[in-house]
């Protein structure tokens, strides 16, 4: 991730207590440093407190993603996102106010679930109950008009989006849908998985 967001022009300061691993990442990063995270000493010799953004890639060890995740709040950086391996340690930093926590595999794992299971080109959770997914019409949509008040009264869903002639367009009660359009409904999960069955 952190390749991808220098990539992108963001600037990355990476740190890691592990010197050949920031050593590694040195002409790939902004900048890198050897610290150890759970040192609020160290961080605030590297000035973290002032970062608008942190992201804490820690997963493997919850004692030190936990103390540094605190750190981290104590400093007051205003936007910390964490990685946690299991249910349990997700709790535990939301608990103690991290802002966004990230469960990298369980989300990947469901994310290919989805897209092999049924008929969904893309699939996308926004929350634990909500989410979007990107298909092709169902026949019983195609040749009509579309209405989302009706379509969120039978299914829970909402058609969002649709790719007509390769142009993506809001959904109006004008579009008539086709078999090879695209379209990008949005519902809780279990509406969703109905819907693309």
């Amino acid at each position: 991730m952190a390749k991808e967001l220098t990539a992108h022009g963001v600037e990355v300061l990476g740190v890691d207590a592990d010197a050949r691993l920031v050593e590694q990442c040195k002409g790939e990063l902004t900048d890198a440093a050897v610290a150890d995270t759970t040192d609020m000493d160290a961080l605030q010799q590297l000035g973290i407190g002032d970062f608008d953004r942190v992201v804490l890639g820690i997963g493997s060890s919850l004692e030190s993603s936990i103390l540094t995740a605190s750190a981290l709040l104590e400093l007051g950086v205003p936007d910390v996102w964490a990685k946690a391996d299991s249910k349990a340690h997700a709790r535990i930093l939301s608990q103690i106010g991290v802002h966004h926590v990230v469960r990298p595999e369980r989300d990947t794992g469901r994310r290919v679930a989805h897209l092999l299971g049924g008929r969904f080109q893309d699939f996308a959770e926004f929350d634990e109950d909500y989410g979007m997914i990107k298909l092709h019409p169902p026949a019983f949509l195609q040749d009509r008009v579309i209405n989302n008040e009706e379509l969120a009264r039978r299914a829970g869903v909402r058609v969002v989006q649709a790719r007509i002639n390769g142009d993506w367009q809001p959904v109006d009660d004008q579009i008539r849908l086709r078999s090879d359009d695209l379209i990008i409904v949005s519902g809780d999960l279990n509406s969703l998985e109905k819907f693309g069955c």
